[in-house]
């Protein structure tokens, strides 16, 4: 008797939640989320991977500055002018797709009543803030020398300076230096939507061959190697990071606890 009070409990709860959880599905997601837990986020970016990520960033730039491997790729794109003519296109793109690709997403979703993708928008643009701001900041504290390798500030040059860093605040101004910023938003981007979307191997495959070509391209212009490999390690940690906290989230927010007589149960909006 108990079973069947149980069982018709939990179909008259299921039934009155029907609406809910169907307007839920498709009730449209607030922009304004791009700053939930910005901040948390931010922290974790520098802790993700148990801190793996921060360690190969050093450790990855300290080796190529020390074996030559920075000073070599740089005279390479220097002595060769189709290289950076094929990272140019890296350069002109990376500013662009961080606030392109994310209000695209969003507004596709919106007009497709998509939540998922409305979601992964706004996660987007949070990982590409969250990426940029804190690029510029470390730029501002290690004030790296740029490669002079291309346009205006090409400058030729014998001796290796790839070891220039002025280590303080502002020493010189935030733009090019180490980790790139254009790198960090392509792989934050990459590591954001293949987190959404993680049985779309064809997209992971665009992605992450974009945000490749973003850490090798600008380093054949207005970044040292190691930038973009930092670049690439600090991204893809803004993204994961951010990424699982939307999508943990919501899937929190989809469970329900049901008490009956005798037992209680967790139920999840589909």
């Amino acid at each position: 008797m108990q079973t069947k009070i149980s069982a018709l409990i939990l179909t008259l709860f299921i039934c009155a939640n029907a609406e809910t959880i169907d307007s839920v599905k498709y009730e449209p997601v607030s922009f304004l989320r791009i700053f939930d837990g910005i901040f948390i986020n931010s922290g974790k970016t520098f802790i993700f991977n148990y801190g793996v990520n921060s360690a190969f960033m050093v450790g990855g730039t300290y080796a190529l500055v020390q074996t030559g491997g920075d000073w070599k790729f740089r005279q390479y794109a220097y002595n060769n002018d189709w290289v950076p003519s094929a990272g140019a296109p890296a350069v002109m793109t990376g500013g662009i797709g961080p606030v392109l690709v994310p209000l695209s997403l969003y507004g596709i979703g919106r007009y497709n009543e998509d939540s998922k993708m409305q979601t992964a928008g706004v996660a987007l643009a949070q990982a590409t803030m969250i990426s940029t701001a804190l690029t510029t900041g470390i730029k501002a504290l290690t004030s790296r020398r740029e490669p002079h390798i291309w346009g205006d500030d090409r400058q030729p040059r014998d001796e290796d300076f790839s070891t220039d860093w002025k280590f303080g605040f502002f020493e010189r101004v935030p733009f090019d230096g180490w980790p790139s910023g254009h790198t960090s938003a392509a792989w934050a981007m990459a590591a954001t939507l293949t987190e959404f979307y993680p049985d779309n191997i064809p997209l992971a495959i665009g992605l992450y061959g974009y945000a490749t070509y973003m850490a090798v391209g600008v380093s054949t212009n207005i970044h040292w190697l190691s930038d973009g490999w930092a670049g690439a390690l600090f991204g893809y940690a803004v993204g994961k990071t951010v990424s699982r906290h939307f999508i943990e989230k919501d899937k929190n927010s989809k469970v329900s606890l049901v008490v009956l007589p005798d037992r209680f149960m967790v139920v999840w909006a589909l």
